[in-house]
């Protein structure tokens, strides 16, 4: 099943890597700051220019930090936006890794005391952890946009029995969702795992007006899935179900609650 994977990694999951993301950035606040005064230290030539690139390191590991703060702070990312994300995220890492390196073989050359090593190699895991929860929430905006794109191709996926569809009596309301939501609460103790509620950058920055609508990470075919579907038909809310929104891969599998989402005349733009 995959009902966990969204509404963890939307949720905890994000909260998760902006705690990472925060508790690199106060570390590095510092060393951006001191950046000037250990250049004019330079040119006074009461430093090496070794400390000077070790600044100019730490000086870019913090605007780095700064940028995927700015990144992870969005609600929606965009799918476009990910690989600049993913890079910034795995820039930290590396820088992280060669300063541990560089911290390692002073220490192991008698340069430096061994109480240097530990900071070291924590700032270097903790950039590592950062690093994979960009990676997780990456793969969720793309496992969105894949779903989001699945109604485009729906007569492939109803032909090859990936899909099916109700069209019911109407959208459904916000107050139809929350009864949903109870009901499926009474039967299996948890909320629904909505992955995309109403309007997102996902889905406008390829075209999709999901407006009203929402998206259920549950299988139609797990338990949760047959029960959800049982109490849309029963209350004529009409949906769309795949099995999966990628033919020959298992991947993507929802609800989607509502009529198909229609698509955005190329010369306009949703205000949200």
């Amino acid at each position: 099943m995959v009902r966990c994977l969204y509404s963890q990694m939307r949720i905890v999951g994000q909260c998760a890597l902006l705690g990472v993301v925060f508790a690199v950035g106060s570390a590095l606040a510092a060393d951006s700051a001191d950046l000037d005064r250990t250049r004019a230290l330079v040119e006074a030539g009461a430093l090496s220019k070794l400390a000077l690139a070790e600044a100019e390191l730490s000086a870019e590991r913090a605007d780095l930090q700064r940028s995927l703060r700015e990144s992870i702070s969005k609600k929606n990312l965009k799918p476009t936006e990910l690989p600049e994300m993913l890079r910034v995220a795995a820039r930290l890492r590396d820088l992280a890794y060669d300063r541990f390196m560089m911290i390692r073989a002073r220490v192991e050359a008698g340069a430096a005391p061994a109480k240097e090593l530990l900071p070291a190699k924590q700032d270097y895991d903790l950039a590592q952890r950062q690093l994979e929860l960009a990676q997780d929430r990456g793969k969720i905006v793309q496992e969105m946009a894949s779903m989001a794109l699945a109604e485009d191709r729906l007569e492939e996926l109803e032909e090859e029995e990936l899909a099916f569809s109700y069209e019911g009596e109407g959208d459904p309301l916000a107050a139809d969702i929350l009864a949903v939501d109870m009901a499926f609460y009474e039967q299996f103790g948890d909320t629904l795992p909505i992955s995309a509620e109403g309007w997102t950058e996902v889905h406008e920055s390829l075209g999709f007006d999901h407006t009203g609508r929402f998206d259920i990470a549950l299988h139609p075919d797990d338990p949760e899935g047959m029960f959800l579907i049982a109490v849309l038909e029963s209350w004529g809310i009409p949906y769309i179900a795949f099995r999966s929104a990628v033919p020959g891969q298992s991947t993507g599998p929802h609800i989607h609650v509502g009529q198909p989402s229609p698509r955005i005349p190329a010369d306009e733009t949703l205000d949200h």
